[in-house]
């Protein structure tokens, strides 16, 4: 089977304006995102236009033309009248290289609107939130819309040490499992079954180009408590979550908790520095962190042929990977989208991962 690839150029748009100029220049393009937040981008461009005006720089990009230090910059990629928007953010820097003997090049680096958050720290105190409230008072601190979904307990106090906004909101949703994204202005805070994404097949040797799957006990616990103390009900605090908390999540197969008792027996992860102060607290986080080492059991890498609709949050179904891996239940944490112009195309890597092995596969 000869490789597969998209050679169509990525649109360009600044501003809300279409700039073909940097659709032709464009060498290389770099899309990346996470569960943790913050989309970047970052783009090679040729430097040396085909028709320079007279007195113009001998190197394209840098006048602030076309592009400045916060231009609106939005990519799309995919075939001509089906390409999707993978990227909207703000110009954060500008690079120039020069080597012998090669024409010189000027790089681009964006990020999406939460780059405002990464860039302002701060001490603050919190009184009588949840984490939705907390999300909804940084969105609004940046002019940002807040879209939550994230069931949580309410805290009397929540403190932000000297801590950027956008690390303070990753660890507040680290708590609870949730994950936070950004849309154009809206900032995003849900639980993984609460946050939408497309649901894609990807078949070995046809759609993925490239693939590595894994089912790792390393991490797997059968049980997690979480300690505190209670100051008002003058109580200790001991919160447990065992494979019950991703069992009701999954459709079938063997969970990594049902796998490590038959192969290794009981493990327990004993969590003593996160400090609850009510049971609800500990009852939640103790949930959380077991859902979050569950859902790693199985881990995906792999590489497609460009598939501009694969975002963090899609869901996806493995098919051709072998006995233990194949089927659906896989949730993609990264995606980078790449362009490279005269060689590959377009390409789509991603990580994905599920909570289960299909049944025999453990054995």
């Amino acid at each position: 089977m000869g490789e597969r690839f998209i050679a169509c150029d990525p649109v360009f748009m600044v501003t809300g304006q279409r700039v073909a100029d940097l659709a032709r220049d464009c060498l290389a393009l770099s899309v990346e995102e996470t569960v943790t937040g913050l989309r970047t981008l970052t783009a090679h461009f040729l430097a040396v236009a085909p028709r320079r005006q007279a007195n113009h720089d001998v190197v394209e990009y840098l006048d602030g033309r076309t592009l400045s230090f916060g231009s609106e910059l939005s990519v799309s990629l995919g075939p001509p009248g089906d390409e999707r928007v993978v990227f909207g953010g703000t110009v954060s820097a500008l690079e120039v290289s020069f080597e012998e003997g090669d024409t010189p090049h000027v790089t681009v680096f964006a990020e999406d609107a939460l780059m405002a958050l990464r860039m302002t720290r701060r001490s603050r105190t919190y009184r009588q939130v949840s984490d939705a409230d907390v999300a909804r008072r940084i969105a609004a601190d940046h002019g940002l819309t807040a879209d939550t979904d994230a069931a949580g307990p309410a805290y009397p106090l929540v403190h932000q040490v000297n801590e950027s906004d956008l690390a303070f909101l990753r660890a507040r949703a680290r708590l609870l499992g949730a994950e936070i994204w950004a849309t154009g202005r809206t900032l995003h805070l849900a639980t993984r079954d609460r946050r939408p994404g497309p649901r894609l097949e990807l078949v070995q040797g046809r759609d993925l180009l490239a693939a590595v799957v894994r089912a790792d006990l390393a991490h797997q616990r059968s049980e997690v408590r979480v300690s505190g103390y209670d100051a008002r009900a003058r109580g200790a605090i001991d919160a447990e979550a065992d494979g019950r908390a991703v069992t009701a999540e999954v459709p079938g197969g063997r969970t990594g908790p049902d796998v490590l008792l038959k192969a290794v027996g009981q493990r327990v992860d004993q969590r003593i520095r996160m400090v609850p102060l009510a049971e609800t607290e500990g009852r939640a986080w103790a949930r959380a962190r077991m859902q979050a080492r569950a859902r790693r059991f199985v881990t995906a890498t792999g590489t497609t042929a460009g598939t501009p609709e694969l975002t963090v949050g899609s869901r996806l179904t493995l098919t051709g990977v072998g006995a233990p891996f194949d089927g659906d239940g896989y949730y993609t944490t990264r995606v980078r989208h790449t362009f490279q112009r005269g060689a590959q195309g377009l390409r789509s890597h991603f990580e994905a991962e599920r909570a289960t092995v299909n049944a025999g596969g453990d054995r």
